[in-house]
C-alpha cells in the first residue's frame, strides 16, 4: 500500500524536472508534499495502512488555503534533501528539524512545534538510562536509523555504547519492543507519543531535551521559492495548528 501511494504520487508528478514556482504550483492545482512517513504522530501509516498525522492534516489545511489539492510523495530521511532538490515535491513536512545545514541549502518556515532530543527506552531499563553518561556504556544497546538528526546526535555523542543501525524509524521502535535494543535517541514529540500509546513498553528515559539539542520542527522548500515560503508563514498564524495539535497530542510549548 505504501509503495502504491508513492508510485501514484510519482506518476502524478512526472515530467516536472525543474523547480516549480509558487505561481506554477497554484496554476497546476496541486501541491506536492514530501513526507518520510515514519514519524508518529506527525506523518505515519496507521494500522489500516492509511497515511495520517498532524503534518498530514496540516498539509491538507495549507492546500485548502492555497486552493489546491495535496499530493503526498513518500521519501526517506537519507533522501529527503536530494528529493526536494530534484523537485520530487514542493514542500518537505513530517518531522523536519530546523538545522543550520538545512537552512544554508533550503528555506525553512517559522516554528511549527518546539522540540529537542531525548532518550526513549524499553521500560524495563529506562530508569537506569537517565543521562548521557549512563547511556554511553559498553553494555547499553542504542538503535538508530540513517539520514536524520537522530543519527547525527548518536554519531557525535555515543562512543562507547553498542550502536545498532537499522533501516528506518519503525525498526527502532520495534527493537525496543522486542528488547533487542535498550534505547533510541528521538525527538521529544515522538517520544511523548510512544510513551502515551504504549505504556509499560516504551518509556522516556529522559523527559527533557539533552542540553544543546533544543530545536523546532519546520517545513522546508527550495531556496528559490521565497514566495511559497511567504505564503506558508502567512498561513501558519491562521491555520488549524492548535486544534490539530490537540487532536494528535502534540505539545506546542516545551515544559
Amino acid at each position: 500500500m505504501k509503495k502504491v501511494s508513492a508510485i501514484m504520487a510519482l506518476l502524478l508528478c512526472s515530467g516536472l524536472a525543474q523547480a516549480r514556482t509558487y505561481d506554477e504550483i497554484i496554476n497546476s492545482g496541486f501541491l506536492k508534499v514530501g513526507v518520510p512517513a515514519d514519524y508518529a504522530p506527525l506523518a505515519f501509516y496507521n494500522t489500516q495502512e492509511k497515511l495520517v498525522g498532524f503534518d498530514i492534516d496540516m498539509a491538507k489545511d495549507l492546500a485548502k488555503q492555497l486552493n489546491v489539492t495535496p499530493v503526498f510523495y513518500i521519501t526517506s530521511w537519507p533522501t529527503l534533501s536530494q528529493d526536494l532538490t530534484d523537485d520530487n515535491y514542493d514542500i518537505a513536512m513530517g518531522g523536519v528539524t530546523y538545522t543550520k545545514s538545512r537552512a544554508e541549502k533550503f528555506l525553512l518556515s517559522d516554528e511549527i512545534v518546539p522540540n529537542g532530543k531525548v532518550a526513549l527506552a524499553a521500560c524495563h531499563v529506562a530508569s537506569s538510562l537517565s543521562s548521557l553518561d549512563k547511556i554511553d556504556k559498553p553494555n547499553v544497546k542504542v538503535v538508530v536509523n540513517p539520514g536524520g538528526t537522530n543519527e547525527s546526535f548518536v554519531n557525535d555523542n555515543i562512543h562507547t555504547a553498542q550502536v545498532i543501525r537499522v533501516e528506518n524509524n519503525f525498526d527502532n521502535i520495534q527493537a525496543l519492543r522486542d528488547k533487542t535494543a535498550d534505547l533510541m535517541v528521538t525527538d521529544l514529540i515522538e517520544g511523548q507519543y510512544y510513551q502515551y500509546k504504549e505504556p509499560n513498553v516504551l518509556c522516556l528515559a529522559t523527559d527533557t531535551p539533552f542540553k544543546g539539542t533544543e530545536s523546532y520542527k519546520a517545513y522546508m522548500v527550495q531556496s528559490g521559492n521565497q514566495k511559497l515560503l511567504d505564503a506558508i508563514n502567512s498561513w501558519l498564524p491562521n491555520s488549524n495548528k492548535q486544534q490539530l495539535a490537540i487532536k494528535w497530542g502534540v505539545k506546542t510549548q516545551l515544559n
